[in-house]
């Protein structure tokens, strides 16, 4: 089973821990229904230890062109012009859709801390926190983002951005606020 280099600090914060996919995840840290109205209102923190993190190399046209092939499987951002890092719910499609390119990809997963942010505040906390020389900033959709990280700087960071959060309604939220704003999502109930 994959351990969050999250977990600890997550514990500290009152996470209750589950297990999906082999992963162990905050489920909640008290109540989803009131994480979700953070992440309706303002900003909700989550673990994203559930998805995979992956490392693209090759040409810097190659590496772009691996990129768009992967369309809605992932998403990601541009360490340098040779190489990028795509964030995924599906590790094995994503491999093998690379693996017909002329580019090299590996499973970097375990090296990562992968902080969530979602909200309608979450813009406005990236654009005033510091998040160097660590934090690599990857954009899902509208009003969500992850912050990837070297593996042990993972807990100072979520320390650091429970404080600096305060001010844009910042709070810890587990996968089952996440997993209900996803179905209210799909069945449009969510803007």
């Amino acid at each position: 089973m994959h351990n969050s280099p999250l977990e600890t600090v997550a514990l500290n914060h009152g996470a209750v821990m589950a297990e999906r996919d082999g992963r162990r995840i905050p489920a909640h840290f008290g109540s989803a229904a009131a994480e979700e109205t953070v992440c309706l209102r303002g900003v909700g923190m989550s673990d994203r230890s559930d998805r995979s993190t992956l490392e693209v190399r090759g040409k810097p046209e190659d590496v772009e062109q691996a990129l768009i092939a992967l369309g809605e499987l992932a998403w990601y951002s541009f360490l340098d012009a040779d190489r990028a890092v795509a964030r995924t719910e599906d590790a094995a499609a994503c491999l093998a859709a690379l693996s017909e390119l002329p580019v090299t990809a590996h499973d970097r997963t375990s090296i990562y801390a992968a902080i969530g942010l979602i909200g309608p505040r979450a813009h406005e906390l990236l654009e005033n926190v510091d998040l160097q020389p660590t934090g690599l900033v990857v954009q899902e959709a509208q009003d969500c983002y992850e912050i990837l990280l070297p593996a042990s700087h993972g807990p100072e960071l979520w320390d650091y951005l429970l404080e600096a959060g305060a001010p844009y309604e910042l709070a810890c939220v587990g996968h089952d606020a996440l997993d209900r704003l996803s179905a209210s999502h799909r069945m449009g109930y969510w803007a």
